[in-house]
């Protein structure tokens, strides 16, 4: 009996132990971040101006233009992303009447820590200028089949979002368009949903505006 008494002992104390380290694996285990879109990292950040007068500075040039380094980012971002890449360049408006600064930032992620609609993505790209910006969240899914989860994503958020204003159901529905599906959401830019050009394996979630 008493053999018996510490084999049934032994065998709690093993299980309690177990029972510890999955939780405590559980708790170690890095969660998922969620997100909706209209949320994507501040991966930039601009070099205040040493010789501003009076509070007052110029737009910033490209020298004035950094990547920010991971510990810089939001909490929620920086046990996500792995790398942040910048291309930056001063030029002109399509027009040559204006100059702008283009700036592309691309921040590569950790795989398995964000999703979009219950799908991985594996990269946010940043494009802004003065005259036009471009956020992407880049899928690690095909279009056949983050298409349609993403189009439900979208229009259920859209209607959530207009329901207390009493808008129409029609201006939430997602518009076919060449490569993808479109929905308008502003006279300047809107939400897309396409192939990325770079790689047919993948999807892309764009929110974009141009004057």
């Amino acid at each position: 009996m008493e053999c018996r008494h510490l084999l049934a002992v032994a065998t709690a104390v093993l299980l309690l132990v177990a029972g510890a380290r999955v939780r405590a694996g559980e708790a170690d285990a890095p969660r998922l971040l969620h997100v909706a879109g209209g949320d994507f990292p501040a991966l930039v950040m601009v070099v205040p101006d040493e010789h501003a007068v009076h509070g007052l500075q110029a737009p910033p040039t490209c020298e004035r233009i950094r990547a920010r380094r991971v510990d810089e980012l939001a909490p929620g971002w920086r046990t996500r992303v792995s790398r942040i890449e910048l291309d930056c360049e001063d030029t002109l408006a399509d027009d040559a009447k204006e100059s702008l600064t283009a700036v592309t930032a691309r921040a590569l992620l950790q795989p398995d820590r964000v999703q979009l609609a219950g799908l991985p993505v594996a990269e946010v790209r940043l494009m802004d200028s003065q005259r036009w910006g471009d956020h992407q969240y880049v899928l690690a899914a095909p279009f056949a089949a983050a298409g349609p989860a993403i189009r439900r994503f979208v229009e259920d958020n859209c209607l959530a979002r207009t329901l207390a204003d009493e808008a129409p159901a029609t201006a939430c529905t997602m518009l076919e368009a060449d490569d993808g599906l479109y929905l308008p959401t502003s006279d300047a830019g809107g939400i897309w949903i396409h192939v990325d050009p770079d790689d047919a394996t993948r999807t892309l979630y764009v929110e974009a505006w141009a004057d």
